[in-house]
């Protein structure tokens, strides 16, 4: 049965009702949620999966500190580690770690062919791209052996940096003052900014919301269904609505009408890409 993980964005969200959580490890973590370092990370006494991110490029002068913390984590009673770059997948066969890794490219973990490969390396989970649609995400599980964590509800990265674009922008106007946060706005969508040792990054101003697909990813046995939490001010509402429809689908007493109902009252009818398929288009020779 698909289990609820949650990407936690404070220290209290580690008592919501839910079966797994993802933490960041501070300075090696890209996605928009907490990040704690390992000593931080050990203290955590919870009945729940966790689930820790180590999703940044790795440049060399870090290869020893990566080393480290990941010898620490397979000390450590965590369920995996979330990697991009392929230093973790080296270290962890160079030592011989029995750590449960997750191919988390974010916007590459397109496709099962990918997938199928890196599962013959021995990665056997993978964090699917928020980039493709809710056809392709069940063809992906149906078509490979790996576990799948799917994002289903919150806010995802779009784009990441390593340059430091706000500190380069209010250097370069004269500004020493920074705001608290900031945005790019768009067709009267806010994109929120925010900057961290590891650069710059940019979040989808939209809000995901699956709730009405999760009967669907249900049917078809996907492992994990993903929320993110980041400036979500009704978290708990979020996560009550999504346990209601996975009692109702356990109960086999499954009712589309209530399901609308509590995905109405989340304040979003965004699906993202979820039925809206990525093309690409081939720029025709001008001569043509």
């Amino acid at each position: 049965m698909s289990k609820i993980s949650l990407m936690i964005n404070n220290i209290n969200e580690l008592k919501l009702d839910v079966e797994s959580i993802i933490i960041g490890i501070k300075k090696f973590n890209n996605l928009n949620m907490l990040e704690l370092t390992i000593d931080q990370l050990k203290k955590i006494n919870i009945d729940k999966e966790i689930f820790v991110s180590i999703n940044k490029p790795i440049h060399d002068s870090e290869i020893e500190e990566l080393t480290d913390i990941l010898l620490s984590l397979d000390n450590i009673n965590i369920s995996g580690v979330l990697f991009d770059d392929i230093s973790v997948y080296q270290i962890c066969k160079e030592k011989k770690l029995n750590l449960n890794l997750i191919w988390s490219n974010i916007h590459q973990t397109t496709n099962y062919n990918s997938i199928n490969v890196w599962n013959k390396l021995g990665v056997k989970s993978v964090f699917i791209s928020p980039d493709i649609t809710l056809k392709e995400i069940i063809d992906i599980k149906n078509n490979s052996k790996s576990s799948v964590f799917v994002p289903i509800y919150g806010m995802f990265d779009i784009f990441t940096s390593n340059r430091f674009l706000i500190s380069n922008y209010l250097k370069y106007i004269h500004e020493s003052k920074r705001n608290t946060k900031y945005y790019i706005e768009n067709n009267n969508i806010k994109y929120p900014i925010y900057e961290n040792e590891n650069g710059t990054h940019i979040i989808n101003g939209n809000v995901l919301n699956g709730l009405d697909e999760v009967i669907e990813l249900f049917d078809n046995n996907i492992d994990y269904l993903v929320i993110n939490s980041y400036m979500i001010d009704n978290i708990d509402k979020v996560i009550d609505n999504f346990n209601s429809v996975k009692k109702m689908y356990l109960n086999k007493n499954i009712d589309k009408d209530k399901i609308n109902k509590l995905s109405t009252e989340l304040n979003s009818s965004n699906k993202g890409f979820l039925y809206k398929e990525t093309i690409y288009k081939v720029k025709s020779d001008e001569n043509e």
